[in-house]
Parts: C-alpha cells; structure tokens; sequence
C-alpha cells in the first residue's frame, strides 16, 4: 500500500509541473485570508473590551480594524478561488486529453477489454476527482493544517490548557488504519458498479432502435435498474459507514466546545478573563475543531482520489502504437505477405498464409464468416502484429515492411459504422485542407452517391450518430467517397456492396474497378458479383 501511494504521490507531483506558480498563488492568497481571520479576532476581542470600558476611540478603531479584516480576508479568498477554479479547468482538460489520445492509441489487445461505457465514467468522473485533489484538495489540506495550527497557537498565547484539553479531545483518533482501507474498499466497489452502469446505457442508447425491433427493452431497461440499483445499495453502505463516523465526530466537538464553554463561564466568573477574551476563546475553539472536522472531511475524497487514480493511470499506462511519422508512397505496385501467422488468445487464424495483391489487378478477399477475413484487414492495416512471416510493400523497386507508418497509403472502407455525427460534408473531410466541389462531386459520382444533392439541405445535411438519418446503403456510398478522397495507392473495402441492391452493388463494383485501374484494390467479401469482376481471388479458409 505504501508503495503504492508514494507511486500515486509522486505521479501527482509530477502532473502538477506546469500549474506549480497558480497553486503556489492559491495558497498565498488563501494564507493571506486565513492571517486576517485571525486579526478579526483579535480586534473583535479588543472592541469588546474598549466597548465594556467605556473607551469610544479605541473601541472605534478596534471596530475599523475588525471590519477591514474581513474584507480583505473575503477578496484574498475570492481571488483565491478564481485562480483555483482557472488552474482546474486547464488541468481537467489536459488530463481527459492524455487519456484519450491514450485510448485513440491503444493496441487491439486492450482495445477489445475496453467498453465504451467505462471509458467515459474514467474520463469525465475519475478524471475529474483526480484534478480536484491535485488542484484544490491538497492545498485546502495543508491550509487547513495551517488553520488548526494558528488557532492552536494563538489559543495557547491565551490559555496553554484549554488548548492542551482541546486538542486532547478532537476527534483524531478517527484517522485509523482500518478506516482507511475500509473506506476505500467500498470506494473501488462503487467505481465498478458506476462503470458497470455506464457500459449498460452507452449500449441502450446506442442501439436503442434495434432493442425496440427486437423486442428488448425490458430485458435492456432492467439492466439499467439493476446497476442503478446496485450503486445505491454501495452508497448506501457508504453513507451508513460515513454516518457513524460523522456521528462520533460531531459528538466529540459538541463536547469540546461545551467545556470551554463551561471552562470560559468559571474564569469569567472568577474575574480571571475580560469578556472579550471568553468571546475569542469560542471563536478560538470553532477554529480548531472545524479544521479537524474539515481534515475528516478530506479523507473520504482522499480515497476516491486514489480510486480514480488507479483507474486514470491504468488507461495511461496502458500499451499503445508508437507514434512514428507517417510515410507515403505514391508508387506501391505490390503488397506481398509470406508465410503469415497469426492467432488471438483463444485460437489460431493465419498458419503459413500467403497473398499477393497487385497494382492493376483487383483482388476478392473471401471465406466463411470467422475464417480471418476481418484479422487479415486489421494485419494490413497494421492494427495487428502478425506472429510470423511478413507483410511487405514494393514500391520503386524496394522491398519495405509493412508498419504503421505506412497505413497513411491504405484508403479503408470498414463494415458496420462509418460515418460520424456532423455532416455530410464534414465526413467527406479527410484532411485540414479544402477540398474542391468539382473533385467532391467527381467522387460521389465514382461511389454512386449523387443522391446527396438530392437532401434538403445537399451536402450540408446533418448525419446523426452512426449514420442515423440516411439509410445503410447511402451511408456505406458515402464512406466510399470518403476513401477516394484520399490520394492512396491502395484501396481496401470491406463489404462494400453489403446493404445495396444489386444493381446499385454492380454498378458501384464497376465504378471502382475502373477508377482503380491504377491502384491496389482489395475487396473483402461475400458478393459474387463482385468476385467474378475480380482479376484475382484469394480464399481464406
């Protein structure tokens, strides 16, 4: 545990580089409204007296003074809070960033461990508590140390006893071992029921149209009643455990500020102390107890931060595709793989395959379903890494491995979704730079997708989330059009003529194979049609 909490620490420290200047500003500034606290307190006392004795002038500048300190205590902490506030908003963002360019970046193997849902509840909640901790928590902890240790001094300059008793009696002995872990056991079984949650609605709301078709809402909605049903009996146990323990607290406090009370009553009586000082001593008392009160306070987000920082840091250091510069080549005329192996965890899909897909001479990928037609795309891609044999690229007369480098030469049509939220227009882009209407509409032309011209509002028609708002068939032409968009030598469709009819699908097979005269073209699928107007088929089987 130890260990891992110096991890935790360190990587806190370590984040916190480039807003060390903010948080130090933060602190200064809430120092400075912790000193005028206490010289409200100190001139209070001394209006008090001069009021008791009949002293006007003193009593007035007393007042004065006592007024100006809690102004200039109230805008040290409002600054303070702005400056906070700021510093924690650039460090959410850079935060969500790292992990989601983590994720962006992340190898197949984990990718497929990784659900949606989970992924978000890490990115907007988890992500959030570790900047609030690292941001505001911390600091707000030793400030508060800061407090109790000023009250407590300024308290002993007063009454060395009373504060020794005061002390004595705060609730400290709360800050146990097996609170602590206890506390943060329940913390890491609330995490999973909310990440649980959060998979069940990502896929209800993502596939809400077709658990209306197949009948599924009940089972579906009862999922969603289920994991919210869960999450509250885990806070529930969490505010019983949390009750108890305020329980203890607040008793303890009431009975500390009860005996000053009664303490400050008897040295009033006896004539040892003016009223103004029984009047600091209880401010005195409320300003050591609320800081132990408030040091109690932090523990549970304490553990919540290093809940949510193991679940950050394990998307961080999770294993992700080295970042290398892409490499074009306009002028491929082969891609040769030789003696490729390849299996998952479970099963073996490659043993010994070989394929050659040639410039000129387009090729028909097919085989039964769960044969390796999708693994082979993602091995061409270089989403996967073969365990054997090779992949490589001829072009100008060399011969170069195939790498991620090189998937920036691959114009990919994928099965399933393929267009993003936005519109149509903004799925055509496939780089910062304009694109020319005349080469847009030369491209739809090729992927049979004039009908776009046809909306009401052309290409700037808005396409919801998964191409909601066209059918499958046009959102797939659309994707076409995408890829060809791009200058690529080859060309990579994966069931492209799976949702048209089969005229569409004949004329959008021609189209291609026409326009690709000069690329590498592999088609992966089931079509016949489209088989027979291939040069070359290569069969997985």
């Amino acid at each position: 545990m130890e260990h891992k909490l110096a991890y935790q620490i360190k990587w806190a420290w370590a984040f916190s580089k480039p807003y060390r200047s903010a948080l130090l500003l933060y602190f200064l500034a809430e120092l400075v409204a912790l000193g005028l606290s206490l010289l409200f307190i100190y001139y209070s006392k001394h209006a008090i007296d001069y009021a008791i004795a009949g002293d006007t002038a003193n009593m007035k500048q007393s007042l004065w003074l006592a007024i100006w300190s809690v102004v200039g205590g109230q805008g040290a902490s409002l600054y303070a809070s702005w400056v906070n506030d700021r510093m924690r908003s650039r460090m959410l963002v850079r935060l969500q960033q790292e992990v989601v360019d983590a994720q962006m970046r992340a190898t197949w193997a984990l990718v497929k461990n990784w659900h949606t849902g989970d992924i978000m509840v890490r990115v907007n909640t988890d992500c959030q508590e570790v900047v609030q901790m690292i941001g505001t928590t911390a600091l707000d902890a030793i400030i508060t140390i800061f407090r109790l240790l000023s009250a407590f001094g300024f308290l002993w300059i007063m009454d060395p006893m009373l504060a020794v008793v005061i002390l004595c009696i705060s609730p400290l002995v709360v800050f146990s071992k097996l609170y602590f872990k206890r506390l943060k056991k329940m913390n890491q079984e609330l995490k999973r029921a909310e990440s649980n949650l959060g998979n069940v609605v990502q896929e209800n709301m993502r596939f809400r149209l077709v658990i209306r078709a197949l009948g599924l809402q009940r089972i579906r909605w009862d999922k969603v009643t289920g994991s919210q049903e869960a999450i509250y009996a885990m806070k529930m146990r969490v505010l019983n455990f949390s009750t108890v323990s305020k329980g203890i607290l607040r008793f303890t406090v009431n009975a500390g500020f009860l005996l000053t009370f009664i303490w400050g009553i008897f040295r009033l009586h006896a004539g040892e102390i003016t009223f103004g000082t029984m009047s600091a001593f209880l401010q005195l008392v409320g300003r050591i107890q609320g800081p132990v009160l408030t040091l109690m306070g932090f523990v549970p987000t304490f553990i919540r931060f290093r809940t949510a920082l193991e679940r950050v840091d394990e998307m961080l250091q999770s294993e992700k595709e080295e970042e290398v510069e892409a490499e074009y080549l306009p002028n491929i005329q082969q891609l040769r793989l030789r003696g490729v192996g390849f299996r998952y965890e479970d099963k073996g899909v490659f043993h010994q395959f070989d394929a050659d897909f040639v410039r000129g001479k387009p090729t028909a990928v097919v085989g039964a379903s769960g044969k390796g037609k999708t693994t082979l795309i993602r091995l061409l891609l270089c989403l996967l890494k073969p365990n054997s044999g090779s992949l490589q690229l001829h072009a100008d007369g060399r011969e170069i491995q195939l790498s991620s480098a090189h998937r920036t030469n691959f114009a990919y049509v994928p099965q399933g979704d393929k267009l993003f939220s936005g519109t149509i227009r903004e799925n055509l882009q496939v780089n910062s730079q304009p694109v020319l209407e005349e080469r847009i509409r030369e491209v739809l032309v090729t992927a049979c997708a004039t009908f776009v011209y046809d909306l009401p509002e052309g290409l700037d028609t808005l396409v919801g989330e998964s191409g909601y708002g066209l059918s499958e068939g046009q959102a797939q032409r659309v994707a076409v059009a995408r890829a060809l968009l791009q200058d690529c030598a080859v060309w990579l469709f994966d069931e492209v003529t799976s949702a048209l009819d089969p005229s569409t699908a004949v004329e959008l097979a021609d189209r291609l194979i026409e326009a690709g005269k000069d690329k590498i073209l592999v088609f992966v699928t089931h079509d016949p049609v489209l088989t027979e107007r291939c040069s070359q088929v290569v069969y997985i089987s």
